[in-house]
C-alpha cells in the first residue's frame, strides 16, 4: 500500500484543504445525511478533515472516528480534530479493522480504496462494521482521465505514466458496483465529482496534486531534473493562460440491507 507519510502526507493534507478536496467531502456529506447521535467512520482519514465534519454533523451524542494506516496522518488528524467530543482518529488497516460488528450507521472512504491491494477484503470489513441499513459513500478516481494540460506532451506523458504506478486499481469505479454486490451491499448508485481547474497556484487542487505526482515520479525513476522541468512548464502554462487540469473522482453510494 502507498505510504502517505513525510512530504507525501503533507501534500495529501493540502490537497484535502483545497476547494476541490472540499467539494468531494461535501458530496459525501450530502449522500450520507448524517443525523445527531449517529456513529460515522472515515476510512483513510488522512489529515482528519472529513472526521471533523462528521463530528459537527453527529454532535456530542454521536461518534466520529477516523482510521488510517499512517501513524503520521493519524497524529495530524487527531490534532486537527482536538476539542470535538466523541471523536477519535486511530491507526489501523481497512482490511482488518478493530471495531465490533455493526458499530457504525454511516461510513466513508475518499480516494483510499484504489490504493488497497485486496479491495474485496476491505469491502467485507466495511459490510461487517456497518449496522443493518447503514450507508457507505466511497470516492475513487478514474485515473485514465486524470490529466494535466500545458507541459510538453512527451514529458507530460512520461511523468503521468510513472505516477500511475503508485495506484494498483486505476479504474476502480468501473468494477466497484459488482464488487459491492458480491460483498453483501445493495443499491449502488454512482455520480462523478468532476474537477476542472484552469489555475495553478497554492490554493488550487492541481498545484498540490502536482507535488504528489512529482514525488511519485521521482520514486519511479524519473530524474529530479525532468520532474522540476515539468513543474516549471506547468507554471509557465498558467502564466500564459493555457494551463488545465481534469480529474474524475466518482462517488459510489451503497447500503447494507435493513
Amino acid at each position: 500500500m502507498t505510504d502517505f507519510s513525510g512530504d507525501i502526507g503533507l501534500y495529501q493534507r493540502r490537497v484535502a484543504e483545497c476547494p476541490g478536496g472540499a467539494a468531494q467531502r461535501m458530496a459525501v456529506l450530502r449522500s450520507l445525511s448524517l443525523e445527531i447521535g449517529q456513529a460515522a467512520l472515515d476510512i483513510g482519514c488522512g489529515g482528519g478533515h472529513l472526521v471533523r465534519e462528521f463530528a459537527i454533523s453527529v454532535g456530542s451524542k454521536g461518534r466520529a472516528i477516523g482510521l488510517d494506516v499512517s501513524e503520521e496522518q493519524v497524529a495530524s488528524a487527531s490534532e486537527y480534530c482536538a476539542g470535538y467530543e466523541a471523536t477519535a482518529c486511530v491507526f489501523g488497516n481497512a482490511t482488518d479493522m478493530d471495531f465490533e460488528d455493526a458499530s457504525f450507521d454511516k461510513l466513508a472512504s475518499i480516494r483510499t480504496l484504489e490504493y488497497i491491494d485486496d479491495v474485496p477484503a476491505a469491502l467485507a470489513e466495511m459490510r461487517r462494521v456497518l449496522k443493518p441499513g447503514g450507508v457507505a459513500a466511497l470516492v475513487s478516481v478514474l485515473w485514465d482521465h486524470f490529466r494535466f494540460h500545458g507541459p510538453a506532451s512527451s514529458l507530460n506523458e512520461r511523468i503521468l505514466e510513472a505516477f500511475r504506478v503508485h495506484c494498483p486499481h486505476q479504474m476502480l469505479p468501473m468494477a466497484l458496483p459488482g464488487m459491492l454486490a458480491r460483498s453483501g451491499f445493495v443499491g449502488a448508485l454512482q455520480e462523478p465529482v468532476t474537477l476542472f481547474e484552469r489555475s495553478f497556484n497554492e490554493y488550487s487542487y492541481a498545484f498540490w496534486v502536482s507535488k504528489l505526482v512529482a514525488a511519485f515520479a521521482v520514486g519511479e525513476g524519473v530524474s529530479s531534473e525532468d520532474v522540476e522541468l515539468w513543474l516549471q512548464q506547468l507554471q509557465q502554462a498558467d502564466d500564459e493562460g493555457r494551463f488545465g487540469f481534469v480529474s474524475v473522482p466518482v462517488l459510489t453510494i451503497t447500503h447494507v440491507s435493513g
